[in-house]
């Protein structure tokens, strides 16, 4: 018996967290739960329906219905029997009203394909989320939200950039600093476009990533028109590793070189390339999370994302790469480097931070002000 939030649950849990369980219940995604509580907590309105279609243990949807007033159905479906069961003892032992909950056992692509009208819908599948992704844009009502989790960051993010290119069309980049960051963008890139075959114009509100998981979330609209506009921030990520130079442009904007030091540029994409937090929303998250009861990590992330979150970047910098291409030996501490390029750091990495100054004056100030004092360390 463990508790997670306000949910007690009846399972087992082995040393080795995997998908052969007889029951689905990672620990170490409760960041991931919490997070979406929150979100939920922040959308408008009130009777709202969740569904997770690949439930497991079901430790979500029992705290929907327990920890968010404003949920008052939620769908549960699982195609292993035994979850099924279990989850149907756990709503006994939570004492909840089963007439609160619908649930499925079968495919899950399937039931999305039925299912309409949902407030917010959970695709957070074992492994990549691509089988899912052409079903779940249909469930979702206007003005809901689709969550997509990805497990599959190292392809996301470079290791494997054939398998990328196979399964989200699109070229990721592991030699930059903020390469997560790549990952997360390629990866609502492809929710995007899933939507837009069906003039379903999905825009990012809030997203993040943590550990061994992305984990974004999008809200819907309808028409072309808006599709259109949404689509339009699909492009291309370019990047040199000898400056720090990054710069994301159109399909007509790529260039070669580097207009800062002529190096050659990588380029990553396509991706999308507008904001990850919607600032409006993401001040009602922040404002929420008294309302949740919440793991001491997923306060660390929230506090950080709230600071960057207010930024409009493309990538970010961090301490180690500063150190590395500009052959600095001993950097300052990194409280007066944020200072230095008015950064925030950011929740991908501790060494991260995001900034607004344009890179012009970012080399300014490594030139005039980091590698002045190094030289002026060495002599001394």
């Amino acid at each position: 018996m463990i508790r997670e939030g306000n949910v007690l649950l009846n399972v087992e849990i082995p040393e080795i967290i995997s998908s052969d369980m007889p029951v689905f219940y990672n620990p170490a995604m409760v960041v991931n739960r919490d997070i979406s509580l929150l979100i939920v907590s922040a959308m408008e309105g009130e009777n709202l329906v969740v569904c997770d279609p690949m439930g497991a243990s079901g430790v979500r949807v029992l705290r929907f219905l327990l920890e968010v007033p404003k949920v008052s159905k939620a769908i549960y479906n699982d195609i292993n029997q035994r979850a099924v069961e279990n989850f149907k003892e756990n709503l006994r032992l939570n004492q909840i009203d089963q007439s609160k909950v619908e649930i499925h056992s079968e495919d899950a692509s399937l039931l999305m394909r039925r299912l309409r009208n949902c407030d917010y819908v959970d695709v957070d599948p074992y492994g990549s989320p691509i089988p899912f992704l052409d079903s779940a844009v249909f469930p979702v009502k206007r003005g809901g939200i689709l969550s997509v989790t990805a497990t599959d960051t190292s392809v996301l993010s470079g290791t494997y950039p054939s398998t990328c290119i196979r399964r989200y069309a699109s070229k990721p980049l592991l030699e930059c600093e903020f390469y997560h960051e790549v990952g997360i963008r390629i990866l609502i890139k492809k929710v995007v476009e899933e939507g837009a075959k069906h003039d379903y114009a999905f825009r990012p509100i809030f997203s993040y990533s943590y550990k061994h998981h992305f984990k974004v979330f999008l809200m819907k609209d309808i028409g072309a028109k808006r599709t259109d506009q949404v689509i339009k921030n699909i492009g291309y990520l370019l990047y040199c590793d000898k400056c720090l130079y990054r710069e994301s442009v159109s399909l007509e904007n790529i260039k070669s070189s580097c207009p800062f030091c002529g190096n050659r540029l990588l380029i990553a994409g396509p991706l999308w390339i507008g904001e990850l937090w919607d600032r409006e929303f993401l001040q009602k998250v922040w404002s929420l999370r008294g309302s949740v009861e919440l793991s001491q990590e997923t306060i660390k992330i929230l506090k950080a994302i709230n600071e960057e979150g207010y930024i409009n970047s493309v990538g970010f910098y961090t301490l180690s790469a500063l150190a590395k291409v500009f052959k600095i030996p001993n950097l300052p501490p990194k409280g007066r480097i944020l200072k230095l390029f008015e950064g925030k750091q950011t929740h991908f990495t501790p060494q991260g931070f995001r900034t607004s100054i344009s890179h012009e004056e970012f080399l300014r100030r490594v030139q005039s002000v980091l590698l002045r004092d190094s030289r002026v360390n060495t002599q001394a």
